[in-house]
């Protein structure tokens, strides 16, 4: 019948979209299935070709100059604004001869005024309050984030600790329940010879991202307390709550707040004692 509609799902691949700096950073929501009416005596004659490759970002220049007004307001000197769908840096910002260079994500171009104000005392004036209220919204837009195809597997249950377990106890104690982070064991891989011995060893890391903590499978031993894992998990479960901020023009990532919550946990002495006096043992594995 004329003027009839039929609905048609037509799969649309994933697109990448656009994580604050390497210190802060965090892109376009993935498609899904999308819903489209056509009428039904065309419905059978017109073949839907779509993109296969990233859509380009478009900026609305006359945001990208509200934002930059607001900049130059709170910073004695010129702004030069860089608007990106950079997952890897969502914010970054230096000052090179008095003049402020920031490149944001964009994201903020549509954000509420206040957290386009607490953006910009966060980077004019590295204000560690509105550095939370940037990382909540920033956690609340992750969906905006391009993401890798590639999916990562999670491995909790190691041969001596289940990570999952420890996770699920460090945030009910310490975060109400609240904290929603991933976990898996890290890869461990070392480069070079084998017995070349390691310098350093990064015991745990945190994908603002993919809200994903990475341990490392060094701390997989019997040797290797409870407590201790514990830490480190609780460790970076405080980088997921607590965005990195800035201080003296450089990127904090552990700023006295920071330090100072740490310190709530209650083995946080013992565990400090237990890794000076076992770090060569964990350089060695």
């Amino acid at each position: 019948m004329a003027g009839r509609s039929a609905l048609r799902l037509v799969h649309v691949s994933n697109a990448a979209a656009p994580r604050l700096a390497r210190g802060n950073s965090y892109l376009a929501r993935p498609m899904g299935a999308v819903a489209i009416r056509l009428p039904e005596r065309m419905s059978s004659q017109l073949m839907m070709v779509m993109p296969t490759v990233s859509p380009r970002l478009f900026v609305h220049e006359g945001a990208r100059q509200a934002l930059e007004r607001k900049l130059a307001a709170a910073h004695p000197g010129p702004v030069n604004l860089s608007i990106t769908d950079n997952r890897q840096s969502i914010i970054s910002h230096e000052v090179e001869a008095g003049v402020l260079r920031a490149r944001i994500h964009h994201m903020f171009l549509d954000a509420p005024p206040r957290v386009l104000d607490a953006l910009v005392r966060y980077i004019a004036k590295a204000d560690p309050k509105a550095s939370v209220l940037v990382g909540e919204y920033i956690e609340a837009n992750a969906g905006r984030l391009a993401r890798r195809s590639r999916q990562v597997p999670l491995v909790t249950n190691g041969k001596r600790h289940d990570l999952l377990e420890i996770l699920a106890d460090v945030n009910e104690r310490y975060f109400d329940g609240q904290a929603n982070a991933l976990i898996t064991w890290g890869h461990g891989g070392r480069r070079g010879r084998r017995e070349d011995p390691r310098r350093t060893i990064k015991l745990g890391s945190y994908n603002q991202v993919d809200r994903l903590i990475r341990v490392h499978p060094s701390l997989d031993r019997g040797w290797v307390p409870r407590y201790f894992v514990a830490y480190i998990v609780y460790h970076e479960l405080l980088h997921h709550v607590m965005p990195a901020s800035r201080g003296s023009g450089r990127r904090m990532l552990h700023p006295p707040e920071f330090l100072a919550r740490e310190k709530e946990f209650r083995h946080y002495e013992r565990a400090i004692a237990w890794e000076k006096g076992h770090i060569s043992r964990l350089l060695r594995s």
